[in-house]
């Protein structure tokens, strides 16, 4: 009975996890008089230019990273070798501590003398084998720390484009788990 419980009160509660996922999208509707259109050409190759440079600036940063990159890798690759290290020992004591429980557990035993033997007591391990680490996710991480991608370039275009008198339309839309209208 209990079981049950949990299993429903499970179901009731992924059922309310099913909530509506909407999404923002932007339109922009550019002005209808030449002197406005013209305006927005400007905005245009200006967003192009702030775009082109943001890009320099972080290609330049991402390989001013390197050698902090391979230094950071080869301390990575000191502590993997201590912590697989330390992993092997805990994992040589564990196998020992199995082997001591079964000896005293089962010290003589026929291994058919009945049917609930077994042969290895159920242990179970309580550390994790360690992962190398990959230069990629040092690089991910260092680039994400201190070469920033965003380089406000947009919110300086919508500003030039209602400056020369566009609109920007926000609306909201469901994308998934949307209820029907009745």
């Amino acid at each position: 009975m209990r079981g049950m419980l949990v299993v429903l009160s499970g179901l009731v509660m992924a059922a309310g996890c099913a909530s509506p996922q909407l999404q923002t999208r932007v339109r922009l509707l550019p002005p209808t008089d030449a002197a406005g259109l013209a305006c927005v050409n400007q905005c245009d190759g200006q967003l192009k230019q702030c775009q082109s440079e943001c890009k320099q600036r972080q290609q330049a940063c991402t390989q001013a990273l390197d050698p902090q990159i391979e230094v950071r890798h080869a301390d990575a690759l000191k502590q993997y070798a201590a912590d697989l290290q330390r992993y092997a020992m805990a994992l040589r004591h564990a196998e020992l501590q199995m082997r001591l429980e079964w000896l005293h557990r089962h010290p003589f035993h026929h291994p058919h003398a009945d049917l609930w033997w077994e042969p290895w007591p159920r242990y179970a391990f309580p550390y994790a084998e360690p992962i190398p680490p990959s230069r990629e996710a040092i690089r991910a991480e260092l680039e994400q720390s201190a070469c920033p991608s965003d380089c406000g370039c947009l919110p300086a275009f919508d500003a030039c484009f209602t400056g020369c008198g566009g609109q920007r339309v926000s609306e909201t839309v469901c994308v998934a788990n949307c209820q029907a209208d009745k």
